[in-house]
């Protein structure tokens, strides 16, 4: 719709300006022309051309002004929008951060608990079922800690 009016304004200035150029003449002819206080001789098609000329300058002129308006707006908008996006990210990052922290102090207790209940002796362990390493501490003393609870 828009590019369409655009269009159209763009051929009615062709036309005009083609009109004007074809009849120059008679657009330069001048003639009586009353302006209730006194009366002068000026051409009158070149007073008519300038009287659509004047609102058509206006109309590009606001036409801009809107466009920039419009562009300045959209700038801020991006900008907000960016503050916003970093402000995600950071928050993003320190949430990343706080479980990575989180995580990292519950292996901590995890490993300082397995290696408490590895550093106890095992109490009359066969030597050909003695369980070695993780399955050692898994298998522990610390099983019957448990069930006494």
């Amino acid at each position: 719709m828009k590019k369409t009016i655009i269009w159209m304004a763009w051929i009615s200035i062709g036309l005009v300006a083609a009109l004007a150029a074809l009849n120059g003449s008679t657009l330069l002819a001048t003639s009586p022309i009353n302006l209730v206080v006194t009366e002068v001789r000026w051409p009158l098609g070149l007073l008519m051309l300038g009287l659509v000329a004047v609102p058509l300058a206006l109309c590009f002129v606001a036409y801009l002004h809107q466009q920039i308006s419009t562009l300045k707006e959209t700038r801020g908008l991006l900008r907000e929008i960016q503050r916003a996006h970093d402000l995600a990210d950071k928050a993003e990052a320190s949430r990343v951060d706080g479980l990575r922290q989180l995580l990292t102090d519950h292996f901590r207790v995890i490993n300082e608990r397995l290696d408490s209940l590895g550093a106890r002796p095992v109490t009359d362990p066969t030597p050909a079922t003695k369980p070695t390493g993780l399955r050692q501490i898994l298998s522990g003393p610390w099983k019957r800690d448990v069930k006494q609870l």
